[in-house]
């Protein structure tokens, strides 16, 4: 990474192992199903993709093409789409664990001249964004599971994913 690039990083415990998670956060039907900021055509390979930005609060969803940077099974999927040299946006996500429980460092970046500007602003916005998934992908991998004990948040994550890749 280059020097004194904006970016902001979340981190949270996932129960199961980085393998379970790594097929949540590469494989299209299952990323569809929690929702990330990003949705990427085609996460389970190195190379030029496209992706659609479904941020909330925006009109409209963004289709720009993608390259997926970096594929280390089951530990680091990172990748970005931009302009390069003028603005580019990375997200990484870095899976450590074992079989209980895998922590998930979730990385996101603007580089270029014109990141510099707006950094503070949209990291500021894109951290909450980014909590906001890292929440859904928690609640997906506990329904695919069966492991949230009987309550309001089981009932409320069983209804958002009726239907979703198992």
């Amino acid at each position: 990474m280059g020097i004194n690039m904006p970016q902001t990083t979340t981190t949270k415990v996932l129960h199961g192992a980085p393998l379970r998670i790594w097929s949540a956060l590469t494989e299209a039907e299952h990323r569809r199903a929690w929702a990330p900021m990003v949705l990427l055509d085609d996460a389970a390979q190195v190379g030029d993709t496209e992706c659609t930005f479904v941020m909330n609060g925006w009109f409209e969803h963004v289709r720009s093409p993608a390259h997926v940077d970096q594929l280390d099974k089951p530990v680091v999927l990172a990748w970005s789409c931009g302009l390069r040299h003028v603005f580019t946006f990375h997200e990484s996500y870095h899976l450590d664990g074992d079989d209980g429980a895998t922590t998930l460092s979730h990385i996101c970046s603007v580089r270029g001249p014109l990141s510099l500007p707006f950094a503070a602003v949209m990291l500021r916005r894109m951290r909450v964004l980014m909590s906001e998934a890292d929440e859904r992908l928690a609640a997906y991998l506990r329904w695919r599971t069966g492991r949230s004990g009987p309550g309001p948040e089981r009932r409320q994550a069983s209804r958002r994913y009726r239907g979703a890749a198992r």
